[in-house]
């Protein structure tokens, strides 16, 4: 095995780039979603959801002792950056260098973000997604240039 699956046009994209774009799809959808249907609950109740494990969804890290509005900000915020990492998820799962590039860049802001929200998950799957991309950045293609002019 070499290490590298077929591309979507011929080009060959790397495992590690494979399963990096994997982990920003799935981190990026799952706490996008959950993060606003758990905002809009806070604006609906004025109180943090329940979750199926029995503690409050996006409670017991720093950011819940600020205000209401503050905190509302800060969870669209997440909510924004985990836009941004699916749509670097799916540029990573076409092997495009820019994928990596708006994944790295989001790097920052999610960590940020899961340690103000205490998300485990996402404090973990971060670094692992960036240790992905850093491994497999060599098999990402640079945007063509053809048909600029």
């Amino acid at each position: 095995m070499n290490g590298v699956v077929p591309g979507s046009s011929g080009q060959q994209a790397s495992v590690a780039i494979r399963a990096a774009a994997v982990l920003y799809l799935a981190l990026g959808i799952g706490f996008g979603l959950g993060s606003a249907v758990t905002l809009d609950h806070l604006r609906r109740e004025h109180e943090l959801p329940m979750t199926p494990f029995g503690f409050r969804s996006l409670a017991g890290g720093p950011f819940e002792r600020l205000t209401r509005e503050q905190f509302g900000a800060l969870g669209w915020g997440l909510v924004g950056a985990c836009a941004l990492d699916a749509v670097a998820g799916a540029l990573l799962w076409r092997g495009r260098r820019g994928g990596g590039l708006l994944g790295l860049a989001t790097t920052p802001v999610a960590l940020i973000m899961a340690w103000g929200f205490a998300l485990p998950f996402l404090l973990v799957g971060v670094p692992v997604r960036v240790a992905l991309v850093l491994a497999g950045w060599r098999s990402l293609r640079r945007p063509s240039t053809r048909g600029s002019g």
